[in-house]
């Protein structure tokens, strides 16, 4: 259930999640509670606030592609060099057949939400921003990852 009402929108300050307690203690089946979970310390509250026992993330995910193993058990963000494989292996599979042709729309929409929690998503963002095709996005982006990597490897041990 999500705690958003149509005139709240998607304003953080307007989420209801003691709506889903009302409604969970007039409900004979489990509820899942949905809004603004973004960090381990919001599942916490929502799940106290809510009284469910199960949360679903959505936008948050794309902020934080492991934000369900934040939230359950407050791991740490996943790296950015992961995220920068992740996206490599989303590529894989967007690419394929009629759908590749919306690619580059739909990596950029998901930067938006990565800079929040990924500074260095900027600078990589800024790297694709007038790119439009497919092919020369993907070469960055396996330019990039080689970059990580070749840093890494010259760090001390």
């Amino acid at each position: 259930m999500h705690a958003r009402t149509k005139a709240g929108g998607y304003k953080a300050s307007e989420i209801k999640w003691h709506y889903i307690d009302q409604i969970r203690q007039k409900c004979s089946i489990p509820l899942i509670a949905n809004g603004e979970v973004w960090n381990y310390a919001d599942g916490q509250a929502c799940i106290q606030t809510t009284g469910v026992d199960s949360l679903m993330v959505c936008r948050g995910a794309l902020n934080v592609p492991n934000l369900g193993n934040v939230v359950k058990h407050n791991h740490a963000a996943m790296p950015w060099h992961e995220v920068v494989d992740l996206l490599l292996r989303y590529t894989q599979f967007e690419v394929r057949g009629d759908k590749g042709k919306y690619y580059p729309n739909r990596i950029k929409q998901w930067f938006a939400y990565l800079r929040h929690a990924y500074p260095q998503a900027n600078e990589l963002f800024g790297e694709l921003r007038t790119l439009t095709q497919v092919e020369p996005i993907v070469d960055q982006l396996h330019r990039y990852r080689d970059q990580l990597h070749h840093a890494a490897a010259e760090l001390p041990v």
